[in-house]
């Protein structure tokens, strides 16, 4: 049956402006970066010690209206107010938080391309 989750797709205009993001800014190592032809890559991305990679994206051209939605991709981090300070000041740019809620923290913040993730530091 199934194990874990290997990896999730991200829909992206720009694989190169998608990696400076996820590499340059949000401190990701960069695991793979392989031609596929047409000017496309096949990208993965994760944070450090992390099983599940991102893969941003562009080759699925009956896809560009998801470029930009919300994508609920949750990020755990064991201090939000911190991660929230250390992003911004590297220019990632949040539309909420920190915010204490129910479960715990958390902070919204957008890709380049509209997409929403979460960073989160939730309660035991």
């Amino acid at each position: 049956m199934i194990r874990r989750t290997a990896s999730v797709a991200v829909p992206v205009t720009d694989q190169d402006e998608a990696l400076r993001f996820f590499v340059d800014l949000l401190g990701f190592e960069k695991r793979v970066d392989v031609p596929m032809g047409e000017g496309r890559r096949w990208i993965e991305v994760a944070p450090a010690g992390s099983d599940t990679v991102i893969t941003p994206y562009t080759w699925l051209d009956h896809h560009d209206d998801r470029v930009g939605g919300f994508s609920r991709l949750v990020f755990e981090c064991a201090d939000v107010q911190r991660a929230h300070q250390e992003l911004s000041a590297r220019g990632v740019e949040f539309s909420l938080g920190p915010d204490d809620s129910p479960g715990g923290k958390f902070a919204y913040f957008k890709d380049p391309f509209g997409n929403v993730y979460v960073l989160a530091e939730q309660e035991p």
